[in-house]
């Protein structure tokens, strides 16, 4: 033990010997050096700096014990956004987009990731019976696999049932055609119902050219769309829907429901081929398109010539007194009340509208690239091909119709087999061009904003902005042909060319970073006009017939 501690004391003292040795040879070697003294202010700066530093460093790292999933996913990863983080939507050199203006930033790219669940869906448990609708009924939407009813149904159902009016707006691809076909057959059987009842005859109800329910839709492919849904709900129930073409004459035809255009219905109505006597619910769908200032006059002819008398109180027996006015669509513009104010007393109108209303889908992958015109084409054709080779089912959307006819040539020129639909097109070329991609005829599609409102696409798996769209309605719109209630998930990727492509951007990715709704929903169509003509002088082509 004793030779143990006389080992380590030896051991410690020439130790210390040497670290001294070295101490007195590092001073000798550096004491001819000059010395440089830093002053005491620019000490603090250097200081302040550090602490600053380390402040950030701290509140990094807690921001990422507390943040959530992936929000926005960048080229540039600084710029990747989480959901929980906070967001100054006045810093705009916050935004991924900031720079895209410039050249500088071209084949930079970023994308809004899926972050929840489809917002159509409800979570709350209930039936369609629950609702109000007759068992024969529910039993043939069983049969045609809808066991449950969405949010926007849910809520409009009831309501429309006890007589209101109504303005109904939900995200699109929520369900709003059923929200609003299954309370109308209800109303038609009551009324031959009440007319069995109190007459005893119910001969006595004559729905020959004298429809009980009108619903009015912006495009002839909605139309046909609509009657397609009223068909496949006729066994289950004693209606008749008719869809009205564009110049034949009707003769006495049953229709308790007559689905139709403002063109082809007014050709009617001043023909005098369809009477107003049974007329008690009047749907206008996409309003938001056909209460802009390039169909309003249209309908308000309309419903002068049907004499409609709006209802002012809800009535739950077989006739109301007076005529339901049902207003729907996916966006709606904030002067809305000003136009129906001239239609009908606001305080008698129910405004019903779910949460998903005018915001981002959540469910939907959307992705922004910054490309130069020159590039389009080809980076195109490999996103095409790609879905080809997946069997995706794609929906490209250009501004114009003179794109629309360039995309088609262009796209056939390089292999690829596509169907194209626009409003240049005439009716008989139009005719069956949606059925067939719809059926998988052929899984491209080029289309002006005509293909944007209202068409069922649940097929379709990824939606393409080749021209994107220059307000954030048309968005919304394109954005909904994707990630409906029944289909598989979507994507959607958008070329972003022109400088005011990007002010569009900067609204959108600002929504998503703030989790908000989008701002300046606008869907006048003459006031687009005459804005994109004082924004950048060029010719916007209106799509929709």
């Amino acid at each position: 033990m004793e030779n143990l501690t006389r080992s380590m004391l030896l051991r410690s003292s020439s130790m210390r010997w040497f670290v001294n040795s070295c101490i007195y040879v590092h001073s000798e070697a550096f004491q001819d050096l000059p010395r440089i003294t830093c002053p005491l202010k620019i000490q603090k700066k250097i200081q302040y700096a550090r602490d600053k530093k380390l402040k950030e460093s701290f509140l990094l790292n807690q921001q990422k014990k507390r943040r959530g999933p992936l929000i926005i996913s960048c080229k540039r990863r600084q710029y990747n956004f989480y959901q929980g983080e906070a967001f100054n939507e006045f810093d705009t050199h916050k935004l991924v987009s900031c720079g895209w203006k410039t050249n500088k930033r071209l084949d930079d790219y970023f994308t809004i990731l899926p972050y929840s669940n489809n917002p159509s869906i409800s979570e709350t448990s209930c039936s369609f019976q629950e609702l109000g609708i007759n068992e024969k009924l529910c039993e043939g939407l069983r049969q045609l696999g809808i066991t449950s009813p969405t949010e926007i149904q849910q809520y409009a159902i009831p309501r429309l049932l006890r007589g209101s009016n109504a303005i109904c707006t939900a995200e699109t691809g929520s369900g709003k055609t059923l929200a609003y076909l299954l309370p109308a057959i209800e109303w038609i059987i009551r009324q031959k119902l009440y007319f069995k009842s109190n007459e005893g005859d119910e001969s006595r109800y004559n729905n020959l050219n004298n429809p009980n329910t009108v619903i009015i839709t912006p495009s002839r492919e909605l139309t046909e769309q609509v009657m397609s849904v009223a068909e496949s709900l006729k066994p289950y129930a004693d209606f008749d829907p008719f869809l009205l073409g564009n110049s034949r004459k009707h003769n006495q035809t049953p229709m308790d429901m007559l689905i139709s255009t403002p063109g082809s219905l007014m050709k009617q109505l001043k023909s005098k081929q369809i009477s107003c006597l049974n007329l008690q619910h009047m749907i206008i769908d996409e309003s938001d398109t056909l209460f802009d200032d390039s169909f309003i006059s249209d309908i308000q002819k309309i419903l002068q010539m049907f004499h409609v008398q709006v209802v002012e109180n809800e009535d739950n027996n077989g006739l109301l007194g007076g005529t339901q006015i049902v207003l729907v669509s996916a966006t709606m513009p904030d002067g809305v009340e000003t136009i129906l104010g001239d239609l009908m007393p606001l305080d008698a109108v129910a405004k019903i509208s779910t949460q998903g209303l005018h915001r981002l889908q959540p469910h939907v992958k959307q992705k922004f690239v910054r490309i130069n015109t020159q590039s389009k084409g080809q980076k195109l054709v490999e996103i095409v091909k790609s879905n080809i080779d997946k069997n995706e089912p794609t929906l490209i959307f250009v501004n114009n119709n003179k794109t629309c006819y360039y995309l088609d040539k262009m796209l056939n020129d390089n292999g690829i087999s596509c169907l194209k639909l626009n409003g240049e097109m005439s009716s008989k070329e139009r005719i069956g061009v949606f059925r067939k991609f719809k059926d998988g005829f052929l899984n491209v599609l080029v289309a002006t904003d005509i293909a944007s409102r209202g068409l069922d696409t649940v097929n379709v798996q990824h939606v393409i902005n080749y021209d994107f769209p220059t307000f954030i309605s048309d968005y919304i719109h394109r954005v909904g042909r994707v990630g409906r209630v029944g289909s598989t998930e979507g994507q959607v990727t958008s070329f972003v060319t022109h400088k005011w492509d990007v002010e569009l951007v900067w609204k959108i990715e600002i929504a998503a970073r703030k989790m908000r709704k989008l701002q300046d929903v606008n869907a006048n169509i003459k006031m687009k006009l005459s804005e994109l003509d004082t924004a950048k002088n060029d010719v916007f082509e209106l799509n929709i017939i």
